[in-house]
């Protein structure tokens, strides 16, 4: 496989764990159009690479009655040929081109230099400029009964914060002195 191998693979892996797979061995079709969003459609966004990994390429290698692409060397070149080769036919214009023609082996070059030069682009979330908005995440400043809905770490407590628990377990619902009435 002409500049890829085993780097390519882990390359297919980042994008398994990132679109949610347990499993880094196991390409969805999730992660597939995460690898095509990120790394396919700059060079080739008119030829509309999503819908032909979708419904051409990624169900080709995928093991049949399975939802998952097993991600090794031999089908992460599978996958990364059949891409190239239905690019070159939508961008010849030829149905019956050949897997071995020279424009598919010159798209597939520059498909393992997008992945190899890639990544997945993951969105960071930034904390708002705009004026007053990050006191409001600091449950250090909060009071009253905000203020129980927090531990002293700033995690939210859940249920517990929220609700004032009562103890009905006495005989009557305000009977305060549980477990004290044969004592003397």
């Amino acid at each position: 496989m002409a500049g890829g191998g085993d780097d390519l693979v882990k390359k297919f892996e980042e994008f398994c764990t990132l679109a949610g797979s347990k499993d880094k061995t196991q390409m969805t079709p999730k992660a597939s159009g995460k690898l095509v969003a990120d790394c396919f459609e700059k060079g080739y966004k008119k030829f509309d690479v999503k819908a032909i990994c979708d419904a051409s390429v990624f169900p080709a290698i995928k093991e049949k009655g399975k939802p998952h692409m097993v991600v090794n060397k031999a089908n992460v070149d599978k996958y990364i040929t059949k891409t190239a080769h239905e690019i070159a036919k939508k961008k010849t214009k030829n149905t019956k081109l050949a897997e071995n023609d020279p424009e598919v082996e010159t798209i597939k070059a520059d498909l393992i230099n997008c992945v190899a030069a890639g990544g997945p682009h993951v969105k960071v979330v930034k904390t708002s400029a705009t004026g007053g908005v990050d006191h409001l995440t600091d449950a250090s400043q909060y009071t009253g009964s905000h203020k129980e809905r927090f531990d002293a770490s700033g995690k939210g407590k859940g249920l517990d914060g929220r609700v004032d628990k009562v103890d009905d377990s006495g005989y009557v619902g305000n009977y305060k002195g549980e477990g004290t009435f044969d004592k003397k």
